[in-house]
């Protein structure tokens, strides 16, 4: 299954790293599945926000039947 790219946001400031979290639970929901919050430099933060994998069909399965 493919992936789809982490969404990562730089230079936050600390105050608005629970905004950037709550932002990304809402858009992603369900999908969601990994937060990673790294310090860049002083009071300023890398936000990266993982999902899960897409799914995919990749056609119909017929069921044999065998008499």
């Amino acid at each position: 299954m493919p992936r789809r790219p982490a969404t990562v946001e730089r230079d936050i400031p600390l105050f608005l790293i629970s905004r950037r979290i709550q932002q990304g639970v809402k858009t992603h929901g369900e999908e969601l599945e990994r937060v990673v919050v790294n310090r860049s430099h002083r009071h300023f933060y890398t936000v990266s926000i993982r999902t899960r994998p897409t799914k995919r069909e990749y056609g119909i399965s017929r069921r044999r039947e065998y008499p």
